[in-house]
């Protein structure tokens, strides 16, 4: 159960009568509040006061979604610094960030979504347009972040950048033709 200090109240009752004059076809609901408040109808305070509030997204996710965002930047960063002989030899479009699937990853796409248009951090990380990934790709983004060697700043090599592109393709398939390890040491 919500508990409020009767200052607490007073100040969402005294919120909730502004809101109600600034909206007048939402006034009813503003009223409600304002009865439900004021009469001490402690059951109804949770509904009134938190309604339209979304669960906090776990810190866990949210660096989770900042992590596969610098994965993408760190692995978009080191295909523009080669040689356009070595772009050429790569496929660019599957560098470019796919986002996340809208039906069963929605709070991580709105977080990726909010990231890449509220901070300069990542306003050049390639996105696809729109932002929603086909199918679910938290999975491949765990799996991306594992096999992956840390990513600090070091750009990497056309070899590097072949086998990660390798290894995406890799554990996108049902059966992989390699492992994490064996694209590696190829590119080594």
């Amino acid at each position: 159960m919500l508990n409020l200090t009767d200052v607490e109240r007073r100040i969402l009752i005294n919120q909730s009568r502004i809101l109600a004059a600034l909206y007048p076809l939402e006034a009813a609901e503003f009223e409600r509040a304002i009865q439900i408040l004021s009469e001490g109808y402690q059951e109804g305070w949770q509904e009134t006061v938190l309604k339209g509030l979304k669960s906090p997204l776990l810190k866990e996710e949210m660096n989770f979604v900042y992590q596969v965002l610098e994965m993408y930047d760190w692995l978009q960063k080191s295909f523009y610094a080669l040689t356009l002989e070595d772009k050429l030899e790569l496929k660019e479009q599957q560098l470019i960030f796919p986002g996340f699937c809208p039906e069963t990853e929605k709070r991580h796409l709105a977080y990726a979504t909010f990231l890449l248009e509220n901070f300069d951090r990542f306003s050049y990380v390639e996105v696809v347009k729109p932002l929603h990934a086909a199918r679910p790709m938290r999975d491949f983004y765990d799996e991306m972040l594992k096999g992956l060697p840390s990513f600090g700043g070091n750009i990497l090599t056309p070899s590097q950048l072949k086998a990660v592109l390798s290894y995406m393709a890799a554990i996108r398939s049902p059966s992989p033709p390699q492992t994490q390890e064996q694209a590696w040491a190829k590119a080594s």
